[in-house]
């Protein structure tokens, strides 16, 4: 491969306008870099504007590695967040959030005894707590309740306002988002990126280009390049819960994979639940009713005063381990792409990539990446 300095001869084209495309664009701007976003709708119009917002390590059935990885990213995040704030003009209603992970028998206390060593391990703030405890930080919570890692190192913002703020602060920083403009091929004569092809068949001439596609990735990788790589839309339902006039939670619960956190604007995230349709997910009655009872069980003080089901997707990726960095066999192409906990791992990515573009420097995590496999077909 050609040294990362030539990838930036010219304007750096970013491909995709969700959490981890506008902060790649961001900070590669913040490093001297011409960059212009490619977004076919408007920045975090698809699964980042359906997330729940939260910057939250350990969100999964992560190992100690990515519990890692996810506090590497929360630094980062809390380093950009004031800048980005300023600048941004919008209150996207951030806020630090307290998650209780719950457990209510001996198999899944292991499990969150299992989490909170490699929380702790990460540097991050958490203890157990018992659930007598647990009921006196909620009291709404179920006496079913034997104990929980009581996580302090979390926050949680209105994904839709966050990401119009982050548009204005990218803008203001001198990134050119280019919004209702479809990619649909790259120009690589000579096994060298050059233009992204755009649908009115015009080309977007750049030196270098970073596919933040999420879960359109399997798509753009086989029709555009002719590369097979793992990964696939993840479909996601969630619910929306109004509180009405009870009062808001003293903490966030997570239970049964089941997140649960109460937003500044009045209205509870509860989700998500997989889907296998992908792309075609829709709301689902049954959907709901297994989350509702998810909420009903582990917070029975809790009646929800309103509910609208939402469907979204994901990427889904191999151990949930992001695809990062620079793509094999064609100079100048560069992917990021998380797994499930995109809105969490953004900043990391973003770091990653830029410092690869402009510095050379390759993160540890990209040689756990399946990108680094990656060849045509």
């Amino acid at each position: 491969m050609t040294s990362s300095q030539n990838d930036l001869d010219g304007t750096v084209a970013v491909v995709g306008g969700g959490v981890v495309g506008c902060f790649i664009a961001y900070r590669l701007v913040s490093m001297g870099v011409t960059v212009t976003l490619v977004e076919q709708a408007g920045p975090g119009s698809g699964a980042t504007g359906n997330s729940a917002g939260n910057i939250q390590p350990a969100s999964g059935d992560d190992d100690a590695y990515k519990i890692a990885l996810g506090a590497e990213s929360l630094a980062l995040w809390r380093k950009h967040l004031p800048q980005i704030k300023e600048a941004g003009r919008i209150d996207y209603r951030e806020q630090d959030v307290r998650y209780l992970y719950a457990s209510i028998n001996e198999d899944e206390e292991s499990e969150v005894r299992r989490i909170l060593k490699g929380v702790q391990a990460a540097g991050l703030r958490a203890e157990w707590v018992d659930g007598s405890t647990a009921r006196e930080i909620e009291p709404r919570l179920s006496q079913s309740i034997t104990g929980g890692m009581l996580h302090q190192d979390c926050i949680q913002m209105d994904p839709k306002l966050f990401m119009a703020a982050f548009a204005n602060a990218a803008e203001a920083q001198g990134v050119t988002i280019r919004r209702q403009v479809q990619a649909v091929g790259l120009d690589t004569t000579g096994g060298r990126v050059s233009g992204i092809e755009l649908q009115d068949g015009s080309t977007l001439e750049c030196s270098s280009a970073v596919l933040a596609t999420g879960a359109w990735t399997l798509k753009v990788m086989s029709e555009w390049l002719g590369y097979d790589l793992p990964v696939e839309p993840f479909g996601l339902q969630k619910l929306h819960l109004g509180l009405g006039t009870a009062k808001p939670l003293n903490c966030a619960v997570r239970w049964n994979g089941v997140n649960i956190v109460c937003r500044r604007d009045g209205l509870v995230h509860a989700g998500s639940r997989f889907d296998p349709a992908g792309f075609d997910s829709q709301p689902s009655p049954d959907t709901e009713r297994w989350l509702l009872e998810q909420v009903a069980e582990i917070i029975p003080g809790f009646e929800p005063a309103s509910v609208e089901n939402i469907a979204a997707f994901a990427a889904s990726t191999p151990a949930r381990i992001p695809l990062v960095g620079r793509l094999p066999g064609i100079n100048g192409v560069y992917l990021a792409v998380p797994s499930t906990d995109g809105f969490l791992m953004a900043a990391a990515l973003a770091e990653m990539t830029a410092d690869l573009l402009v510095n050379g420097k390759t993160h540890p995590l990209m040689e756990r990446s399946p990108l680094a496999q990656a060849k045509p077909r």
